[in-house]
């Protein structure tokens, strides 16, 4: 009996490892059709909102906010909607976020593709909400749903607290200076109502080329009464746009621009810095590039600076780019910047453009 079964489980190894070489072929020859690296398993990013802001204009809510990364937009539209929540706060809890509301609504809905009553400047999309009231605080949340309304993320919530802007602010003067343009106005020491301020007085400066865009000047708000433009350039004419605001437990509270009297740069003033710098990696060496000034120019002087050390690498002005910095180190980070001389004979240099970074990447 126990020689039978033996016979048998042999006969059923040799049957069994004949099955297994079949199937081993079969599948080598399948391979050897089709030669393929294994997919990688990845997880899917999920679009978010993390810089969502309010500030209050005139007594309406502007929420602002920066579109996710790999939103696709086709004709059927765009690959995810924005659901605008709001809910009204306790006025005791305005400065609590994450605290429970009684409830919360729907009150707008936006696709990226056409997001009117949104509209998009410099990448952001500002959405107004008009349906507020004074002395009172909201939450407002964006919720990013795909084609079929289906959540993918909430952004980071936000209480707006609506209460009065400052007063107009009046006497604005525009004065020609040897350096550039001085601003100067009468600031207002209360509220619309009339009552003192709520917060510190603060001013956003503006200019205008002729009918182009607001472009912001003041890359910190102005907390004195006076600014002095000097990134003008000889000859061109400017309006400049003044508004103040108060900043109110994290909220800004915006009150009601003023515009002053189209005014032309005296000719000697020194020409404003490039626009634009950028550099070109070479061998052994840092080509430094920049747009040319948009005032008349003699020629442009070039800085580097390296930690806290700033030296001008131009004896003299040089006509146009690009100029070769020869004198870097191996793997060293190293900031740029240019300034543009005026073509009076005194050759008064203008301020130095932004700082640009970049690393002297060399190999042996």
């Amino acid at each position: 009996m126990m020689g039978q079964y033996a016979r048998g489980m042999l006969r059923f190894s040799h049957n069994s490892s004949a099955v297994l070489l079949v199937i081993a072929a079969a599948l080598a020859a399948a391979g050897c059709a089709n030669k393929t690296f294994p997919r990688p398993m990845t997880e899917t990013t999920r679009p978010e909102i993390s810089d969502l802001s309010a500030r209050i204009l005139a007594g309406v809510v502007e929420l602002s906010w920066t579109g996710p990364e790999g939103t696709e937009i086709t004709e059927k539209g765009s690959s995810h909607r924005f659901l605008v929540l709001k809910a009204l706060v306790k006025w005791d809890n305005r400065n609590c976020p994450d605290c429970p509301v009684e409830s919360q609504s729907e009150v707008q809905r936006i696709d990226p593709a056409a997001p009117q009553p949104a509209r998009v400047v410099d990448g952001k999309f500002l959405w107004e909400d008009p349906d507020v009231s004074r002395s009172q605080a909201y939450r407002y949340q964006i919720v990013i749903q795909d084609r079929k309304e289906r959540p993918l993320s909430q952004s980071n919530p936000v209480i707006a607290k609506v209460i009065p802007g400052p007063g107009r602010t009046t006497n604005l003067d525009v004065a020609l200076q040897p350096q550039g343009i001085l601003l100067q106005w009468k600031p207002a020491r209360k509220d619309e109502q009339g009552k003192p301020l709520q917060g510190e007085l603060q001013y956003i400066i503006e200019r205008r080329t002729g009918s182009g865009d607001w472009e912001r000047i003041s890359s910190v708000p102005v907390r004195a009464s006076t600014f002095l433009d000097k990134g003008v350039a000889s000859q061109h004419s400017y309006d400049y746009r003044v508004t103040p605001f108060i900043s109110f437990e994290g909220t800004q509270v915006m009150g009601q621009s003023v515009v002053s009297a189209r005014t032309k740069a005296p000719a000697a003033v020194p020409p404003p810095p490039p626009r634009t710098v950028w550099m070109i990696p070479s061998k052994g060496a840092i080509e430094v590039h920049w747009m040319e000034s948009e005032g008349a120019a003699a020629g442009y002087h070039v800085y580097r600076r390296e930690g806290k050390e700033i030296t001008r690498l131009t004896a003299a002005p040089v006509a146009r780019g690009p100029f070769l910095d020869r004198a870097v180190k191996k793997n060293a980070l190293y900031a740029y910047a240019v300034s543009a001389v005026n073509p009076q004979a005194e050759e008064q240099e203008g301020l130095l453009s932004k700082w640009v970074e970049i690393r002297s990447l060399q190999f042996d």
